[in-house]
């Protein structure tokens, strides 16, 4: 059976002709990386890492049958009523989709018993006692064997063994291989499998046209340069041991991936019918002096394709010239990451992490600007040691040290991490409840069986010094960072309060006291509802619950991201509220600095004028085809005095920001940002669950008006706008 057989077209550059030495792989070969498609399509990388497991086995056996590629689960279910099972079947095991793997699986084996079912992915325990209870409680009656750590040389060997005739014992024999052993009493954890030193092993599946299928139906392309991480971070799944050595690929290899998914990817960009990204899936990108010339050959498919015109990827935490010189090569294109986690030092501590210093911070985020680059920096609540002052403490460091955007998690408390332990939790008092993945639930019909499906995360909402009540206190303050500091939504309040030595934080804070209109209390009143409903105590009491109403949640009624989903309400349910609030709290603090804030104070004037400017630019954002332009009287530059504050230079003498003459402003939305808007809707959908998502992908200055100065007849300089005067459809 060939992909033609399924339906797919067949790979442009199948694997060569393997030397005679190596043995023929007669077994018919499926792998796996499922993704929810029902709301919209949860996981919309291009299933490069399964792939790679292909590519890999082809260096040491010769296919007699091209291993098929499934990513979307009506694509299998069709295949496997079509043609049946192939005689072994590899599914990814990740947080997003562990539940829906496990739930195909279970039909299969039980249909076909006699196919070989394997599993792999982080999603599975460090410790054998964590490992062989999440053998009986999900993975029994439903996977063969399972493999853990790297994959590509344990599935390689796995695959020789069943291929052999008679197949020898492999229960307990093939290093990274586990399984349950046959009566069901024991499980079989063999020594870890060695980490691959040369990524040059893992040849690209891109070239070997494995992943073909997947241009034409909207997936994003996921690339791999570095596998492995350093740094020893308890929370995540890289920190242990095992991941610490960085394997690289060869330049030569990953200069021919980029440009053969370059050439894949411009018609389709150009068309519309495609998200022009690429994610690289590197933990330390920028770090390795390879890194530099992966973004000069980025700069050249810029230059041939059009492609990518973002780089989604996390870059180094040191090395920070060498980053910068490789971020430098595509401006515009990769955003400078500064993550930190936390700034306070016990919490650092605890979970095992160095930080650079807050001045070291403050270079990169004005240095990513000087580059043409965006900076973006992540924390996490509630780690261990936490508290709702550290929260704030940590948010107000990385705001004073002028990060464009700041992304706020919950820790999440990972198997395959040093955090998910019986003794870590109990040492430092993690409390934790579970809830339901964003866009990760559905239901399928497979070989006549439905399969609902649902992913959960255990996220931490109480420490010892954070009660729940402080966590919810928190939450509200990150949907205001989101909402009012990130990507400069109000970015001349921001350089008004710099200009007078007023951290955003402390804005933050009163924008949070003052009194709200009636819109921004209703959807602040709904996100915390939303918030202690989406928690629960028990797995299974809601993964029971979860099945069950599986429409409701791909409707969206239930299940969305509350940051984003609620971030969007914000801007476009209560905007005019918010810009009120945003006034009026950078009117108080700014007065209680002493600076002059009466209703005719030029200090008071360009805060009005800015609010409105940001008001107008996010007016209507989720709508494709809104009035063709709205406009607004000007009486200052504020295009000069957000040049200045992009470069730390804000002035407190807002004279230099007043115009010599009043101007007026037209707010408009371009071609090319109308059709950014209807590629992304098209594909997440105009719900608030999709917009809530786009905000996930999209940056925001991307798809707000473009601001065009023009003249007007007529006016007074000191004409203030206001709501009434600001707007003309």
């Amino acid at each position: 059976m060939t992909t033609a057989d399924l339906g797919m077209p067949l790979p442009a550059a199948p694997f060569p002709a393997a030397p005679e030495r190596r043995p023929k792989m007669r077994l018919k070969v499926w792998l796996c990386d499922l993704t929810y498609t029902q709301q919209t399509v949860s996981a919309e990388t291009m299933p490069q890492a399964v792939a790679g497991l292909a590519t890999h086995a082809a260096t040491v056996m010769d296919f007699q049958h091209v291993p098929q590629i499934f990513k979307f689960p009506e694509d299998l279910a069709k295949a496997l009523e079509t043609h049946g099972a192939p005689d072994v079947i590899g599914f990814s095991h990740y947080i997003w989709n562990a539940h829906l793997s496990i739930g195909f699986a279970r039909v299969i084996k039980e249909k076909f018993p006699g196919t070989t079912v394997v599993m792999g992915g982080p999603h599975y325990p460090l410790l054998r006692a964590d490992q062989v209870r999440f053998w009986y409680e999900r993975l029994a009656g439903a996977v063969d064997f399972y493999v853990d750590g790297e994959g590509e040389a344990a599935f390689a060997d796995l695959l020789l063994h069943l291929n052999s005739k008679p197949a020898p014992k492999v229960r307990d024999t093939i290093p990274g291989v586990h399984s349950l052993s046959p009566d069901r009493r024991e499980v079989h954890t063999p020594r870890p499998r060695n980490r691959i030193r040369d990524l040059a092993d893992v040849p690209s599946p891109y070239t070997a046209g494995l992943l073909d299928q997947f241009f034409d139906r909207g997936g994003v392309p996921t690339v791999t340069t570095t596998r492995g991480c350093p740094f020893s971070c308890t929370f995540c799944t890289e920190g242990q041991h095992y991941f610490s050595r960085v394997a690289k690929r060869p330049r030569a290899e990953v200069e021919a991936e980029l440009h053969y998914i370059g050439r894949r990817m411009a018609p389709l960009v150009t068309a519309g019918t495609a998200r022009n990204e690429l994610l690289i899936t590197d933990s330390n990108f920028g770090m390795f002096p390879e890194d530099r010339h992966t973004c000069q050959v980025l700069a050249e498919c810029q230059r041939l394709y059009g492609w990518p015109r973002v780089v989604n990827v996390t870059t180094g935490k040191n090395q920070r010239e060498r980053v910068l010189e490789a971020v430098a090569q595509v401006p515009g294109t990769i955003s400078l990451s500064g993550s930190v986690q936390s700034l306070d030092t016990d919490v650092l501590t605890a979970v095992a992490r160095k930080n650079i210093s807050a001045g070291k911070m403050m270079e990169i985020a004005l240095q990513s600007a000087q580059a043409g680059a965006q900076s973006y920096s992540e924390v996490i609540l509630a780690l261990p040691d936490d508290s709702k002052d550290k929260h704030f403490d940590s948010l107000r460091g990385l705001m004073d040290a002028r990060f464009d955007r700041l992304n706020m998690f919950q820790l999440t408390l990972l198997p395959s991490s040093e955090m998910y332990a019986v003794a870590y939790r109990a040492r430092w008092g993690l409390g934790a409840k579970w809830r339901v993945m964003p866009r990760c639930f559905g239901r399928y019909t497979v070989l006549g069986k439905e399969v609902r499906a649902a992913e959960l995360d255990e996220v931490c909402v109480e420490l010892p010094n954070l009660s729940y009540e402080d966590y919810r206190e928190c939450r509200v303050m990150d949907l205001l960072v989101a909402s009012l500091y990130n990507s400069g939504v109000f970015g001349t309040i921001l350089a008004v309060l710099r200009a007078h030595k007023i951290s955003p934080m402390t804005w933050l804070e009163e924008c949070a006291g003052q009194p709200h209109g009636g819109n921004l209390t209703g959807v602040l009143e709904e996100f915390l509802k939303e918030t202690d409903e989406q928690l629960w105590d028990d797995r299974q009491d809601l993964m029971r619950f979860a099945t069950a109403n599986v429409d409701r949640y791909i409707v969206g009624e239930l299940g969305n991201n509350l940051l984003y989903t609620y971030r969007m309400r914000m801007i476009s349910e209560a905007l005019v509220d918010l810009t009120d609030v945003a006034v009026r709290a950078a009117l108080a603090v700014l007065r209680r600095a002493g600076a002059a804030t009466g209703s005719s104070s030029l200090v008071a004037r360009l805060v009005r004028e800015g609010a409105a400017y940001h008001r107008l630019k996010l007016s209507q954002v989720f709508t494709t085809e809104p009035p063709a332009a709205l406009q607004q009287i000007a009486d200052f530059d504020i295009d000069l005095l957000l040049e200045d504050a992009r470069a730390g230079e804000e002035s407190p003498d807002v004279r230099r920001y007043r115009l010599p003459e009043t101007m007026g402003r037209t707010f408009v939305l371009t071609d090319r940002q109308r059709s950014t808007l209807r590629t992304y809707v098209g594909e997440m959908g105009a719900t608030v669950a999709g917009f809530g998502w786009l905000l996930t992908k999209v940056r925001l200055p991307d798809i707000v008006r473009q601001v065009r100065m023009t003249a007007v007849g007529s006016g007074s300089s000191d004409a203030e706008p206001s709501r009434s005067d600001a707007v003309t459809p």
